[in-house]
């Protein structure tokens, strides 16, 4: 009787595992930009976003008072810094360009520097008390300020995900 019931158990958990190996394989994958208080660890906001598609972060620069917006593609799963918009320089502006890179001046009196190609590993921002950081995908925006805990350093990641590690993962 309890090598019978061993072996219903060892059945049983047998199609459990091959039921999730099979959604794990045959379920399309979607990918997702998300958003970890990275000193929490919490899960705090996560975005649909295609490979190759853009997202901007857009803030008021903390020393020149004026608005920033960091342009940014998703490249073979990884975060890339494209372009950046900015209206006055200032500290941690550029002031020149590097190699392959266009300045462009924009109608309402500012610039944009295309051309970075730089991957960003550990994207993170820290969305303060007075100023807003705002990320835009597509149609979508989003407060970043809203999400986190203020003085939090906030991380995106780009992951992919079969519908069951959606459901377990990403439980918005």
């Amino acid at each position: 009787m309890i090598k019978r019931k061993r072996m219903v158990t060892i059945i049983a958990a047998s199609v459990a595992i091959a039921t999730l190996v099979a959604i794990s394989l045959f379920f399309p994958r979607t990918t997702y930009l998300v958003l970890i208080d990275d000193l929490s660890g919490e899960y705090l906001h996560h975005v649909r976003l295609n490979e190759s598609e853009e997202f901007s972060v857009s803030f008021i620069h903390s020393v020149n008072i004026s608005p920033v917006t960091e342009i940014f593609q998703i490249y073979e799963g990884r975060i890339v810094l494209t372009a950046l918009e900015f209206y006055t320089f200032g500290a941690g502006m550029p002031t020149e360009l590097e190699s392959g890179q266009t300045l462009i001046h924009l109608l309402e009196g500012g610039m944009r520097i295309e051309g970075f190609d730089r991957v960003i590993d550990g994207l993170r921002y820290m969305p303060g008390l007075d100023t807003e950081h705002t990320l835009y995908v597509g149609t979508q925006r989003v407060s970043l300020n809203t999400l986190g805990h203020a003085g939090h350093p906030m991380r995106f990641e780009f992951i992919s995900l079969n519908i069951w590690q959606k459901l377990v993962c990403l439980q918005t």
